[in-house]
């Protein structure tokens, strides 16, 4: 049972460190485009992106979701919305990659950081309301628990 829980701790804890390096990196995307001047996304990458889902069926929600997101993101971006995006997305990346290198320093920082994103994450959800950031921080959650059982197994095995 022992060695079950162990491979369980040791497969949530690879996923979730795997996930938010991806979510970092899809931060630090969005955060360059958003930087973009002008009309880019709307008038580029998004009508790509959502071109042949649009032709096949007008109403398809991910599409029109992308679309309105799109529309709804002015020439003049909010500085702040760019900054946050690319600070948030560069330090997830970064901790994901130094827990994927088992560096024993970054997991209390992992811990801390994502903790820290988990508060204003819930902040936000109650301004928000927002069904997609609370899934986004529940995952979260679930990450940082990973995170510091890994964390405790990787002291123990240090200290044996």
């Amino acid at each position: 049972m022992k060695r079950i829980f162990s491979k369980f701790i040791d497969e949530g804890f690879e996923i979730g460190v795997l996930l938010k390096f991806i979510h970092g990196f899809f931060e630090i995307l969005t955060g360059i485009f958003l930087a973009t001047p002008g009309r880019f996304i709307t008038d580029n990458v998004i009508f790509y992106l959502t071109q042949s889902e649009i032709a096949e069926d007008p109403n398809d929600l991910v599409a029109n979701y992308l679309i309105n997101i799109g529309n709804s993101v002015s020439s003049g971006i909010n500085f702040f919305a760019v900054f946050y995006l690319l600070f948030h997305g560069i330090i997830n990346a970064g901790l994901a990659i130094a827990l994927f290198k088992n560096k024993i320093w970054a997991y209390p920082w992992a811990i801390t950081t994502f903790g820290i994103f988990i508060i204003y994450q819930i902040y936000r959800y109650f301004y928000t309301h927002s069904f997609l950031l609370l899934v986004l921080t529940i995952l979260d959650m679930a990450i940082v628990v990973f995170v510091a059982l890994e964390y405790k197994k990787r002291l123990k095995k240090k200290n044996a």
